[in-house]
């Protein structure tokens, strides 16, 4: 057993590593603790693991330059610089290769090859072709890595907006490509599929030794159909998933929960049970296996000097341009429907005192210390009365609504502080449901009514 358990831990796998869903983004928000997600972590990530000498593929899943497929007209120029980053920074990293994601075509086809170009990236998209047959862009690669033929076949799973290409059917299409590959030793589908569609694939086509899928939500627990891992990654660049292969035989791989639990059984047994168990989790690492984890790129991670100055340079630049729009509006001063949150302390003195001591009534400081105070897509979370009818539209004139206070959460006051009228006022909001209006539950994944709440709790 000795000796089985050495073979298998000094084997070479294959690690693929790789991203989904960026949506455009190329730092963190600054409101959670150790917030994740700066483009310049992921380039000093990827840096790190291609110089331990082992054997990766680096690829990114789609959805990656921009957040949709429309940009307010003020934020066109904003969300067009970072793309521009996103694409240098996709040139540093020397990805192996791209699968485009719906958003992804936010400029048309043209728009989205400009870019890819300038990454120097392959874009992987079998199932797409023009109306003549032609392909849209390139089917598979083959790649050599731990002394094995990977065969990685790309699969977008939607029509681009705007396109005229035809959508082939994925289990088709990866039957096609896998009969003209000739010998491989492990096939992998790269995919911006949904789950539910990559469990089928997965289960209609043996063989298969992964298939990866991003569809805007999280799928960071591994699935097993057909002998495949089915799995995703995360969402705005918050982690690198890490999936590693250690191919043995042919065959289904084994990995994730289900070799938990067996280890887990294996601890707590003893006698005859312990060594049925014992000859089960052999038997498994003796096959082929898989291990998933994902990586944080959060504030203790090193960053990518020169991708970082670029970021940097953009912030300023959003900073330049909205200083430049014309002559700035007035301050907000209580004129329209918003009161302000000394109006509110005339009646609720200890609530405002309270409200003194949480991060909420510093939250437009956060904005200021990173140099975003003027960032429209920063600035809703880090006031009262944004874009409401009764407050205010232009960064510059927060005046008397900075930082999230009692109206960023109980709406527009004014009208409650003039008569006193309780059912001029919305109450009850305190639950996570609301609040996950700006912490985000797929982004702040430690966000909940009973660890955050009580630190606002004046009820």
């Amino acid at each position: 057993m000795f000796l089985l358990l050495l073979a298998v831990a000094t084997q070479n796998p294959l690690t693929l590593v790789y991203t989904g869903d960026r949506m455009g983004k190329v730092e963190p928000c600054g409101c959670p603790q150790n917030p994740m997600g700066h483009i310049a972590r992921q380039v000093a990530a990827i840096d790190g693991y291609r110089s331990s000498g082992e054997n990766y593929l680096f690829f990114d899943l789609g959805n990656l330059f921009f957040e949709s497929l429309q940009s307010p007209k003020e934020l066109r120029e904003q969300h067009a610089r970072r793309a521009a980053i996103l694409s240098r920074s996709v040139a540093r990293m020397q990805l192996d290769f791209l699968v485009p994601g719906p958003t992804d075509f936010h400029a048309g086809f043209e728009g989205y090859k400009r870019l890819v170009s300038a990454s120097k990236t392959p874009v992987l998209a079998a199932d797409l072709s023009t109306k003549d047959g032609l392909p849209a862009f390139e089917s598979h690669r083959v790649f050599k890595r731990a002394g094995k033929r990977i065969l990685v076949i790309g699969i977008a799973g939607f029509t681009p907006q705007g396109s005229e290409f035809v959508l082939q059917d994925a289990l088709d299409t990866v039957r096609s490509i896998r009969a003209k590959a000739g010998a491989v030793d492990i096939t992998i589908v790269a995919s911006h599929l949904d789950r539910p569609a990559a469990l089928r694939l997965a289960s209609e086509e043996p063989g298969l030794a992964a298939v990866l899928v991003a569809d805007n939500h999280l799928h960071l627990i591994p699935k097993e159909a057909g002998g495949a891992v089915v799995v995703g990654s995360s969402k705005q660049g918050k982690h690198l998933a890490e999936l590693k292969l250690w191919q043995r035989q042919s065959g289904a791989y084994a990995g994730g929960m289900k070799m938990r639990r067996l280890q887990i059984k294996l601890r707590k047994a003893s006698g005859a049970e312990r060594a049925v168990l014992q000859q089960e989790l052999d038997g498994l690492n003796a096959g082929n296996t898989f291990k998933y984890r994902i990586e944080a790129m959060g504030e203790q991670r090193p960053e990518d000097a020169e991708v970082a100055t670029w970021v940097k340079a953009y912030v300023h630049f959003v900073g330049r341009m909205e200083a430049a729009r014309g002559v700035a509006p007035p301050g907000y001063d209580g004129s329209g429907d918003f009161a302000g949150f000394e109006v509110c302390a005339a009646c609720h003195g200890k609530i405002n005192e309270q409200w003194k001591n949480t991060r909420h009534a510093h939250a437009y400081q956060s904005l200021l210390d990173r140099g975003q105070q003027l960032d429209r897509e920063c600035i809703a979370c880090h006031s009262a009365g944004w874009r409401h009818p009764g407050g205010f539209s232009d960064p510059r004139s927060v005046g008397i609504l900075k930082n999230v206070q009692c109206e960023s959460c109980h709406g527009p006051g004014k009208a409650h502080a003039q008569s006193g009228d309780k059912a001029l006022i919305e109450r009850g909001k305190g639950e996570a449901k609301f609040c996950h209006r700006c912490h985000q539950e797929e982004l702040e994944t430690g966000f909940t009514e009973a660890t955050h709440l009580p630190l606002i709790k004046h009820w």
